[in-house]
């Protein structure tokens, strides 16, 4: 329950800085994706539940506020945060680069395919060199910062506890 109520709180800080702060520091016209990488960032420390769970959040934040549908994003990160938490036991938390790659992978091209595809708009290589992959460099970037700033805080709410082996030791003074 700590772990949901964490994201929580993550997901309205996240919301908060991508469509305030983050909008005026855009690179090559594209802003990060800061909910696409807290809901990767819940699917490989919790897993794929907390990861849909977070995916559901985000984006109902965004269909809510930048979108006349409601749904499309609900199901891209959603379904980015079920396929990440399923992966979670392969990601080591030293390697942060290979899920946030992914998931900026993942995100652009169900964006492409459910906002531009099934319009008719064909147009794959503009919005490849336009967007995808400049916020796909952005977001690693800044994913790996978050990925390191999410892992320090989870050490510190959920610190590791001592594993008994069932091998008791006497102290020194007993022997």
């Amino acid at each position: 329950m700590k772990n949901y109520v964490s994201m929580f709180v993550m997901i309205i800080v996240g919301f908060i800085l991508q469509t305030t702060l983050f909008r005026h520091l855009r690179i090559a016209g594209v802003s990060p994706n800061i909910l696409v990488i807290l809901t990767a960032i819940a699917g490989t420390m919790y897993g794929q539940y907390c990861g849909l769970f977070t995916g559901v959040i985000s984006g109902l934040f965004v269909d809510m506020m930048f979108s006349s549908i409601i749904g499309v994003n609900i199901f891209i990160y959603a379904v980015i945060g079920f396929i990440i938490g399923m992966t979670n036991k392969m990601y080591i938390e030293d390697d942060l680069i290979f899920p946030t790659m992914t998931i900026a992978i993942i995100y652009g091209v169900l964006f492409y395919v459910l906002k531009f595809l099934l319009r008719g708009r064909l147009r794959l290589t503009d919005y490849l060199i336009n967007t995808i992959i400049p916020e796909l460099i952005y977001t690693i970037i800044l994913g790996v910062i978050v990925f390191k700033f999410a892992h320090w805080l989870d050490r510190k709410l959920n610190p590791p506890e001592p594993v008994h082996l069932g091998v008791e030791t006497k102290p020194d003074d007993e022997q």
